[in-house]
């Protein structure tokens, strides 16, 4: 609410009042990324480019960043290579494709793949309290992005696991089985492809690079990967990755707690 004041004759003070009223009753949802912004606000309109960009074409990386992960058509054979300045990294290479491990001690690095999470967290509804585990000091933990044409399209954050944690879920009503104790290793707190690159196979590439290069020398079984509250699409992932079929019929994933 502004004030004026203006004195009129006698002296007297009178305080006219306006109201002002918000610009955020005109609200529009893009239809491309989902985010509902008011186009009259620069602050908002700012938000929205950045989050639009980032969610539809992934983050800009530059090429000389990371710790490079070599892939070939083979999954299996998906091991850490040096960093480069160049960006031809085996088989994928002709695409200019590549697959990074970020490294923790590289704050423009770590920066960056936190300002990934913060948007992918937004779009899961997922806790922001999570985004830093792998980066910590003495962390176990560790971020892995598959960047395409100088843009990181991908993010996968993995984490190792204490027993206690480890459980199996039931795919079709996503309950929890009680009662059995399982044993898995990798925790996959985070796993987002952006929204152009979706469906081509970039989160299992992610998967298969984490698995083969979280723990130094150890190629981790897939069925030893477990997930973290997945969503819809991140449920379907899971069910074709490392799912498991009962005896029972049901279909069981692994995930932890």
């Amino acid at each position: 609410m502004a004030v004026k004041s203006s004195r009129k004759d006698g002296g007297k003070r009178l305080v006219q009042s306006r109201l002002q009223i918000s610009s955020r009753d005109n609200l529009t949802e893009c239809t491309k990324c989902g985010m509902t912004y008011s186009p009259s606000i620069i602050d908002d309109t700012t938000t929205h480019k950045n989050y639009h960009e980032m969610h539809l074409k992934g983050k800009k990386w530059p090429n000389t960043w990371g710790l490079g992960i070599l892939l070939t058509s083979s999954n299996d054979s998906s091991r850490l290579t040096p960093p480069s300045s160049s960006s031809k990294m085996g088989a994928l290479s002709a695409r200019d494709e590549r697959i990074i491990m970020v490294r923790s001690d590289h704050q423009a690095e770590v920066r960056t793949t936190i300002h990934i999470l913060d948007i992918v967290n937004s779009e899961l509804h997922a806790p922001h309290n999570e985004n830093e585990f792998w980066c910590r000091p003495n962390s176990s933990g560790r971020a892995f992005l598959y960047v395409k044409e100088d843009r990181a399209v991908g993010v996968l954050t993995i984490e190792l696991l204490k027993p206690e944690r480890c459980r199996w879920m039931i795919y079709e009503d996503r309950s929890i089985v009680d009662g059995v104790e399982p044993r898995f290793i990798l925790g996959i707190s985070r796993i987002w492809v952006c929204r152009t690159q979706r469906n081509k196979g970039i989160a299992t590439r992610l998967l298969e690079a984490a698995r083969c290069n979280t723990i130094y020398g150890k190629t981790i079984e897939k069925w030893a990967m477990a997930w973290s509250q997945p969503t819809d699409s991140g449920g379907k992932l899971a069910s074709h990755y490392n799912g498991v079929m009962h005896k029972s019929g049901k279909l069981l994933i692994p995930c932890y707690i």
